[in-house]
């Protein structure tokens, strides 16, 4: 196989990865907009779904079973049902023959009618994916539910002893959702092929943009916001107001309150299934994602709110800049009501979720983007194309092991937690401290949690979402940034949930990802009777050992944490970032750079 047809090959396999992706955010998407009749038509021809205790397969009949459930009796259900379908936490793995997927997500269910139901649920889905007619489809999406409740009682446990949904990956194949073998070469010429990889890196950078906008709304970093526009870029807060240029989106922002998190706020804006399409000349693109806000002031009142984010992008000079960002709000909920009873007006005059209800837009059939714009070929080029490859490969193969981690965790599997480590990696053991070496860290988890597994009744669910991507220039070794949502659930009494941030550290060992550094910083824990706005004094050390039992702990650690032992909320505790601001270069206050555990 010549050197560019090894490059298709595998340049075929990493599309796949990010199709698939594409195509369970674009589920969200159709779900949260109503459009159950395009969610039938994700699905392959003789695709099925399986919600326990129904199932169906083909679309006809996956669309009356849709209509069934989300739609609560209805094909094509009003404005007035709720259906968000919330994505996280994604392990995807490519077949060897490259025509068939695998991939593992958390979901988050917010759904209700106005003024008549409010409801949650999550759980597992273990989903098949196939390559038909030349489109990545869904061959049977299985969900696995886990927890479920009213608005008012919260959630609970499904059963009193929920089953481990099956993992259809190892710690070793975790770290390669691109498989060594050749997929298939599509006969593209090398000009097309060195687009479609740079193209994949394009990607991975919007998302980090995207990305950065949130975790920088997270703490009412104002001036980095504004830095991610063009000189002419545009944010829109429907109903709030719009401002064109990044001096007047600094101004605006302060609509929102002056910069800096202050004592008991608590701000999130987690920024959920991005879907990017880049135009064929590769210097704009369109992204959609879908906003979860939890908002809350220490003492006062709480709010959940969903915004849909739309994008309109600009790549000037290699770095890509917002031409356009409008946040259009959907939900807006006090979170001692909820969603049936408890919906506030929206700005603008828009009363609640029902009368904001809007299609979907932007997401074409097949889930393709247009082919990119050749790039002019040199003998260089394969390399350089190579290179590219890589670069937007590692991008997937970090997010992999990072999420792995989370399930195998959820299931006190720890021997598969550690595997998940290079040789020399280390971890921070939460309240403990940190462990350099697989070994080590496989012997502090043991020494911790036992060999006894997961509790029956209790799901620690650690979902790992809105990844921040930087991938060293050979793609070998990235660092990532995610957004930790815990849920917390029993068979009996209170759930509860954990806000939290991880930075992590990837590195291709032997051929595979591994994690090589794992440090979590804890935000707010809270129960879920009171939410962020009523955490009592002492909540943040629920979860945590006694100081007796940290002194005595052993194995002893080879370093102290480096953050925080536990979470500050109502104060707010530094926080650190890996990376600069992706267009300005403005440095973070505190800054993570690359490290052996000692810090």
């Amino acid at each position: 196989m010549s050197g560019w047809a090894e490059l298709a090959a595998d340049l075929a396999n990493a599309e796949a990865v990010r199709a698939v992706k594409r195509l369970q955010h674009v589920w969200g998407h159709y779900a949260e907009a109503g459009d159950l009749a395009a969610l039938a038509e994700l699905f392959a021809r003789d695709g099925r779904l399986v919600l326990p205790p129904a199932e169906a397969q083909g679309r006809d009949a996956i669309l009356a079973l849709l209509g069934e459930t989300m739609g609560q009796g209805d094909a094509a259900p009003g404005p007035g049902v709720l259906n968000v379908r919330l994505m996280m936490s994604p392990v995807v793995s490519i077949a060897a023959d490259g025509l068939s997927a695998q991939g593992r997500w958390h979901e988050v269910a917010m759904t209700g009618r106005d003024g008549a139901t409010a409801r949650w649920s999550g759980g597992i889905h273990e989903n098949l994916y196939v390559l038909e007619e030349g489109a990545w489809k869904i061959a049977a999406l299985r969900y696995h539910p886990q927890y479920a409740g009213d608005y008012a009682e919260g959630w609970n446990n499904v059963s009193d002893a929920v089953p481990l949904v099956p993992f259809h990956f190892t710690p070793d194949s975790a770290g390669i959702p691109v498989p060594p073998e050749p997929g298939l070469d599509d006969g593209s010429d090398p000009a097309a092929l060195a687009a479609r990889a740079q193209r994949l890196v394009d990607e991975g950078l919007i998302q980090n943009l995207q990305a950065a906008y949130g975790q920088y709304c997270d703490r009412k970093m104002w001036d980095d916001i504004a830095d991610l526009f063009d000189a002419d870029g545009m944010l829109e807060v429907a109903g709030e107001g719009a401002w064109s240029g990044p001096a007047a989106i600094r101004a605006g922002l302060e609509l929102f309150g002056p910069a800096g998190l202050r004592h008991g706020e608590f701000f999130d804006h987690l920024q959920l299934m991005p879907v990017v399409t880049i135009a064929k000349d590769g210097t704009s693109a369109e992204l959609r994602a879908i906003e979860l806000q939890m908002l809350a002031d220490h003492g006062g009142r709480g709010f959940w709110g969903i915004r849909i984010a739309e994008a309109r992008l600009a790549k000037a000079g290699g770095v890509w800049r917002f031409a356009a960002l409008k946040l259009t709000p959907r939900l807006r909920a006090d979170y001692a009501l909820g969603w049936a009873d408890g919906l506030e007006p929206l700005a603008g005059g828009v009363a609640g979720y029902p009368e904001a209800r809007g299609p979907a837009i932007g997401f074409a059939h097949p889930v393709r983007d247009p082919a990119p714009a050749a790039l002019p070929v040199a003998d260089p080029v394969l390399d350089a194309a190579r290179t590219a490859l890589a670069v937007g490969k590692a991008f997937d193969g970090a997010e992999n092991v990072a999420c792995a981690y989370g399930y195998f965790l959820d299931e006190a599997h720890w021997d598969e937690s550690a595997e998940l480590f290079a040789r020399d990696g280390w971890k921070e053991l939460s309240f403990i401290g940190t462990y350099i070496g697989r070994e080590r860290i496989r012997d502090s988890l043991v020494g911790r949690y036992g060999r006894n597994g997961r509790r029956p009744t209790f799901l620690p669910i650690h979902q790992k979402t809105q990844p921040y991507v930087s991938v060293s220039p050979d793609g070998q070794r990235a660092q990532i940034r995610l957004k930790m949502f815990q849920v917390n659930s029993a068979w009996e009494g209170e759930g509860s949930t954990i806000a939290g941030l991880y930075e992590e550290q990837a590195v291709i060992e032997d051929g595979i990802w591994r994690i090589h550094g794992m440090d979590l910083e804890y935000i707010v824990l809270s129960n879920y009777r009171t939410g962020p706005a009523g955490v009592e004094p002492g909540l943040a050390y629920k979860f945590s050992p006694t100081p007796e039992a940290i002194a005595a702990f052993e194995p002893r650690p080879d370093g102290p944490l480096r953050g925080l032992p536990v979470a500050p909320y109502p104060d707010i505790g530094p926080l650190g970032f890996h990376y600069a601001n992706p267009v300005s270069g403005r440095e973070p206050a505190l800054r993570f750079h690359w490290s052996d555990g000692r810090f």
